[in-house]
């Protein structure tokens, strides 16, 4: 990328940042495949030191093609790599803010396939082109109507608005688990984008202040919605079945009875905030590997704030 480019992103930043952001993306993506490709180049030079074609004249041909393959590859959006960056960061409303894991850790979830893991994969795959994602484990099932078209989607203008709804409730379960009504609020707040992404469909709101998975125990209304996981490092879009609760009580009632799972019970143990967030993440709850620290920059930084935090105890 020449400077006179540069310019033109940055004009064009100014203008309409989200065209630009998919640009910068493009460009990222060709940066990566173009040093991927120079690994895969530089691995097969030793097959080639005796070849008639191993001159400089070929590696410079050699070169100019790769440089040509990256350009159209990174255009097309071969790997991908782009849209999850305009997604993580252009804030698009079908993902959810945090990767993370809300359903029972089976095998396959460290690597091992087993059975019932291949036929669920299976499942998922045959699925996919089905206009409703229903959930295997409950699929036939009756469906009651989803409770979100009878209860409002909460309006959550400002931070300070999303604290003064979740306080009374966040108290509530803090009193369960041990901990204070701010780190609950501090999670959902990660979770959400502050109330502002809280997953809905047009029927309305889930009220899933938590983003938790639906899993086979659960059996209530579920929506389907693409996810971020974090898989041995890297960012990957994975659609998953979310709970539906009629209210924000509904929520953290289940919360509670969720993260009261055995794998969890280092975190209740913990006796501190960041213990608590930390256990979480170590048994499973996120896949992000900087989640309890989001978490707790988000609670320090809201309790230091006096005009943001003044309905609660500190």
């Amino acid at each position: 990328m020449d400077l006179a480019s540069i310019d033109d992103l940055r004009r064009q930043a100014k203008e309409d940042p989200n065209a630009s952001l998919k640009q910068v993306a493009l460009q990222f993506e060709g940066i990566f495949l173009g040093m991927m490709l120079k690994e895969m180049r530089s691995a097969n030079a030793v097959f080639e030191t005796d070849s008639p074609f191993n001159s400089q004249t070929s590696k410079f041909y050699q070169d100019m093609q790769d440089k040509q393959m990256v350009t159209e590859l990174s255009e097309a959006g071969s790997l991908g790599l782009a849209d999850l960056i305009v997604a993580q960061l252009g804030g698009d409303e079908q993902l959810t803010p945090a990767s993370a894991l809300r359903g029972p850790i089976g095998a396959d979830a460290h690597g091992v396939l087993t059975p019932e893991s291949a036929a669920s994969k299976a499942m998922s795959v045959a699925n996919a082109s089905a206009e409703t994602n229903i959930s295997q484990n409950h699929a036939d099932l009756p469906k009651p109507p989803l409770a979100a078209a009878i209860n409002p989607e909460p309006d959550y203008h400002e931070p300070r608005q999303f604290i003064q709804s979740l306080l009374p409730h966040a108290q509530k379960a803090s009193s369960q688990l041990g901990v204070s009504p701010q780190v609950l609020i501090a999670q959902s707040a990660l979770e959400t984008g502050w109330g502002r992404k809280v997953l809905s469909s047009e029927q309305g709101s889930s009220n899933n202040l938590f983003n938790i998975k639906a899993g086979s125990e659960w059996q209530g209304e579920t929506l389907a919605i693409d996810a971020l996981e974090v898989e041995q490092g890297v960012p990957v879009k994975r659609r998953s079945e979310f709970r539906i609760y009629e209210d924000i009580a509904q929520s953290f009632n289940d919360y509670v009875d969720f993260v009261q799972k055995p794998r969890y019970q280092d975190a209740l143990d913990a006796g501190s905030d960041e213990g608590f967030i930390r256990g979480l993440q170590q048994g499973g709850y996120a896949t992000d590997p900087n989640y309890a620290d989001k978490v707790m920059g988000i609670m320090k930084r809201m309790i230091s704030d006096s005009e943001l935090w003044s309905g609660g105890d500190r």
